[in-house]
């Protein structure tokens, strides 16, 4: 099932796991060791701005656009920064393609970049990551608590977090609506 990644899982609407709940992760690698991506509609944590004030690469906030949500409930004091590939740092090294004009970084180098003045409105900074063992993700999938489908730079860069997760639903053909059981009636 290595076609999932790129690309995204949206979560089914009674997931019942409140790390996920009416999450959208961008998953960036799966295979026989797993599968790793990020909620990138996860709740704010704070600007980038007091991201590079906590990291001690500036004694003060200055102005920078973006914010740092919750990407997972892995390794959440990890901050990943994840942006447009055409906005890519030059000399930095780390830096990976995601998907298909999507990149994503780890390294602290990025945000002493960002410090220097040369941001993007595009990067996102997510503290963790969604992780799962080998065939873990599979079995979550036929269980249907994930709906994967493909993953393009505009969905993850140009739709507001609250609607994310219904146009993620749209990509698929489907609304939220069609995965709630209830039972009008009987005869």
């Amino acid at each position: 099932m290595s076609e999932l990644a790129p690309g995204l899982l949206v979560a089914a609407p009674p997931l019942g796991d409140p790390n996920f709940d009416q999450s959208v992760v961008l998953l960036a690698a799966h295979g026989d060791d797993g599968a790793f991506g990020w909620v990138i509609n996860g709740r704010n944590l704070m600007t980038l701005s007091e991201l590079l004030v906590r990291a001690d690469i500036t004694k003060s906030e200055i102005e920078v656009p973006g914010m740092v949500k919750l990407g997972g409930p892995v390794s959440q004091e990890q901050i990943w920064l994840v942006y447009r590939s055409e906005d890519r740092f030059v000399g930095v090294e780390g830096q990976f393609e995601v998907g298909v004009g999507i990149t994503a970084c780890a390294s602290r180098q990025v945000l002493e970049v960002i410090a220097q003045g040369k941001s993007s409105p595009s990067v996102m900074g997510l503290a963790g990551y969604a992780g799962w063992a080998p065939m873990q993700l599979e079995n979550e999938i036929r269980a249907g608590a994930w709906l994967p489908t493909d993953v393009e730079a505009s969905i993850v860069f140009d739709v507001p977090s609250d609607d994310l997760w219904r146009k993620a639903y749209e990509r698929i053909g489907a609304t939220p609506m069609a995965f709630t059981s209830r039972t009008v009636g009987s005869a």
